[in-house]
């Protein structure tokens, strides 16, 4: 299983996020626009109990997105080993992801390069982006032979931390959704996910590979831009 990408060494742990953060969530909203070392520090100098809610909350949404990157490439690897083996189904499969028109950026340096609220904007579409494809995963599918108990499970716990992530960041960020689901409709990206549920084995089999794929990817890219916004407002050297 590939790691989850981590910045500058720093080792994240969950502490659950306690009423405070709430406070600082409002706070963190002012610095939207803000760059890198360029930022004012969200907490006062000497606060320690504002600095450790801060650590609270940022160390879980970074819990929050390893987790379903994990989960998610559980899902792709049970999949990848049953049904993909000696299969072609990996060609190609990183051009047919629904979010492709979105033009997600992998780069460290371009990632380094945006703003604040660019990075959230990015963290909220990625969201809603899969919002369907899971809800379908659990629902409509549920009882197809390729989404096992395991991949149920894990499909399950990606919607739930999902749902938990988003509250984390639209609640200070409200300014910011209207922008990302602007964006998206823009791209006109949107799910299809009818040949999940085709008579032909080839093509199932196709579908669900590009599904796992694409989610494996897409959750990489959301832990990494959760892990450099919470390491950039926390240490302000990432």
């Amino acid at each position: 299983m590939a790691p989850a990408p981590s910045f500058r060494g720093h080792q994240w742990t969950y502490n659950p996020v306690q009423g405070s953060c709430l406070l600082l969530l409002l706070v963190m909203s002012n610095l939207l626009l803000c760059q890198g070392i360029l930022c004012p520090s969200l907490c006062p100098e000497g606060d320690d109990i504002c600095r450790t809610a801060l650590m609270d909350l940022f160390t879980h949404a970074a819990k929050l997105t390893s987790d379903i990157y994990n989960h998610s490439v559980q899902m792709f690897n049970e999949f990848d080993l049953q049904y993909a083996q000696n299969k072609s189904y990996y060609i190609n499969a990183s051009n047919e992801c629904h979010t492709n028109y979105l033009y997600i950026p992998a780069e460290r340096e371009h990632i380094r390069r945006m703003n604040n609220k660019g990075l959230i904007s990015w963290i909220l579409m990625l969201l809603y982006s899969w919002q369907k494809p899971l809800y379908q995963l659990v629902t409509e599918l549920r009882s197809v032979k390729e989404v096992s108990v395991t991949t149920l499970s894990n499909a399950r716990e990606n919607v739930k931390k999902a749902k938990e992530l988003q509250t984390i960041i639209e609640r200070p960020f409200r300014q910011v959704i209207s922008t990302a689901r602007k964006k998206m409709r823009n791209a006109r990206i949107y799910w299809y996910g009818g040949r999940l549920l085709s008579s032909h084995e080839d093509r199932r089999h196709s579908a669900f590979y590009k599904l796992f794929h694409c989610m494996r990817r897409d959750t990489h890219k959301l832990d990494t831009y959760t892990k450099f916004l919470a390491c950039r407002q926390l240490y302000n050297n990432c």
